[in-house]
């Protein structure tokens, strides 16, 4: 592979969600290196799953970082970043939408500004980094004892993958969207209502109203839609997750 490329002589590789770390002898290559499009701002969330992990911690922003590789993982001086805003309702494929639309302007810009780019390169404050963890599919398992917010924030950041799911007697309950409530009282898991507006569920803290809902081997469908073909399993009293 490193000869293939080497024939190539090329100026600069771009790498794009590649999930491994190139070696040296690749890195050194091209003229002027290689060049990634990270989604996020770096240097917080380096790593596997930037886009999930800024929405589950409840950030307010993330973005696209083109960088210098090197040996390290995403720990290369940055060329240019691009801002977006997390709004309270974006979900993870969104969010990725919305960086598929800014990173490639930011990427033709710095591609135009080669090899001038390099020499202003901004090196990393490692002091700041945080590690975007892969994810794992048995982080979607809802533990209800969590709190609304925390939940929320999950629900979304593993939408449209690995998509978080609760149990319902033998059967596993995707849970695609929700909205934080109120308090209401109960116990967490435990259906409080089921109406046309969702199906609302008691947390360790507030509550959440699931408005999209999946059953096994159906589609993904509004919560009152499932609940006209399924109200039965669905009734309040029932405690979810058990």
């Amino acid at each position: 592979a490193a000869g293939t490329l080497a024939d190539l002589n090329a100026d600069v590789m771009v790498v794009v969600a590649y999930g491994l770390i190139l070696p040296q002898k690749i890195l050194d290559t091209p003229r002027y290196g290689c060049i990634n499009v990270h989604a996020s701002l770096l240097p917080r969330w380096r790593g596997a799953a930037p886009i999930q992990r800024a929405i589950e911690a409840g950030d307010s922003q993330s973005g696209v970082t083109i960088m210098k590789m090197e040996a390290g993982l995403d720990t290369g001086p940055m060329l240019k970043s691009a801002a977006v805003e997390i709004t309270p309702h974006m979900h993870s494929g969104m969010l990725h939408d919305h960086l598929a639309e800014v990173g490639p302007p930011a990427l033709i810009d710095v591609l135009r500004a080669l090899p001038d780019k390099l020499q202003g390169a901004e090196p990393q404050d490692d002091s700041l980094a945080t590690y975007a963890a892969k994810i794992d599919k048995g982080e979607a398992a809802i533990d209800w004892a969590l709190d609304a917010p925390t939940l929320d924030r999950r629900i979304r950041a593993f939408n449209p993958f690995p998509v978080c799911w609760t149990p319902v007697g033998s059967e596993r309950l995707k849970v695609w969207s929700a909205e934080p409530e109120p308090p209401l009282g109960g116990e967490p898991g435990e259906i409080l209502a089921a109406d046309n507006r969702g199906l609302v569920v008691a947390c360790g803290s507030g509550a959440l109203r699931l408005t999209r809902l999946q059953l096994p081997g159906g589609k993904a469908m509004a919560t009152s839609e499932l609940l006209r073909a399924r109200s039965q399993m669905l009734l309040p009293g029932r405690v979810l997750g058990h």
